[in-house]
């Protein structure tokens, strides 16, 4: 991922997906006061930066051993398609050799309309940590 591209994942989430990471990060020794400038986006450049650097790198390692620039998106056939604004989809990798077989899942997503774009809700790897 390109430097500066950070600022794009964050603005993929959803508020709702935000509150959730931040809350997270709390709970994980992050300064209160923080989690609030980072919130309220009146965080310094160098605390955004470096939280969203090790968000960012948080993703990789729930992702890694994936081609992160050629992921596949498809909707889950599995999910309750009833609400318009809710969106759920299959995360997943091709095989090294498509003889191997079909593309792997290796994440589900679920997304929400919020201000008329599509927002990421939640991302929930599959992949196996060793």
């Amino acid at each position: 991922m390109a430097w500066g591209e950070h600022l794009e994942v964050w603005k993929l989430f959803s508020s709702e997906a935000r509150d959730l990471v931040l809350r997270v990060a709390v709970t994980r020794g992050m300064d209160d006061r923080l989690a609030g400038r980072l919130r309220d986006g009146t965080a310094t450049v160098a605390e955004r930066d470096a939280f969203l650097g090790d968000l960012v790198n948080g993703l990789r390692t729930d992702l890694r051993g994936c081609d992160l620039d050629n992921l596949i998106y498809e909707l889950d056939p599995d999910a309750d398609g009833s609400d318009s604004n809710r969106a759920y989809l299959m995360v997943m990798t091709s095989t090294v050799n498509p003889q191997l077989g079909p593309p792997l899942p290796v994440a589900s997503m679920e997304l929400v309309r919020e201000a008329s774009r599509w927002r990421v809700e939640r991302l929930l790897p599959r992949v196996k940590r060793s």
